[in-house]
C-alpha cells in the first residue's frame, strides 16, 4: 500500500497529517519519505508550479515497531525487518537525522501513536531527491516542540 497525501502549513508553518502507522519492506527501516514544496499552489489536482526545496525521509524507533509486530495488520508482515541501526540510509544521529519523537501507550500501540519533529528547510532551496538515495535528513531545530 503506498499513501500519499499533502497538506498546507499554517500562518506559522505548522502541518498536520493523519495517517496509519507504516508497515515495512525489504532492505529498509520503518520511514515515511517527505517532500517539502515551496512557491507554488493548491489546486483540485493537488500542488502545482513551485519547487521542491528539500526531500527527506522521517523514521519511527525500533521500540515502537516492535510494539506493532504482534498488532493485526502488521503480525501478517512476513517479511524480514531491518532495524534502524541497520538501515542504510538513516544517519543514526536521532532527531537531526529524521527520528520522530513518539508518544503512545506502550501497553497498547493500536490505540494511536502521534510523532512529532520540527524541522527547518531552506525556502529558496531546490532540492527534487536526486543527490543521495532517499535524500537529505532535515535540519532539526535547537529545540524540538509539540
Amino acid at each position: 500500500m503506498w499513501l500519499r497525501g499533502i497538506q498546507m502549513t499554517d500562518q506559522q508553518g505548522f502541518v498536520t497529517f493523519r495517517t496509519v502507522f507504516p508497515g515495512w519492506y525489504t532492505g529498509r527501516a520503518v520511514h515515511i519519505h517527505t517532500k517539502v514544496h515551496t512557491g507554488g499552489s493548491r489546486s483540485s489536482d493537488g500542488y502545482t508550479g513551485g519547487r521542491t526545496c528539500h526531500t527527506g525521509q522521517f523514521y519511527f524507533a525500533e521500540d515502537a515497531v516492535k510494539a506493532t509486530v504482534g498488532v493485526a495488520p502488521y503480525s501478517a508482515n512476513s517479511v524480514t525487518r531491518v532495524a534502524l541501526d541497520q538501515d542504510a540510509l538513516y544517519p543514526g544521529t536521532g532527531t537531526p537525522g529524521g527520528l520522530l519523537e513518539l508518544v503512545y501507550d506502550r501497553r497498547h500501540i493500536e490505540r494511536g501513536v502521534v510523532g512529532h519533529i520540527t524541522m527547518a528547510v531552506d525556502p529558496d532551496a531546490t532540492n527534487d531527491g536526486g543527490g543521495a538515495p532517499g535524500g537529505s535528513a532535515p535540519t532539526a531545530s535547537p529545540s524540538p516542540s509539540v
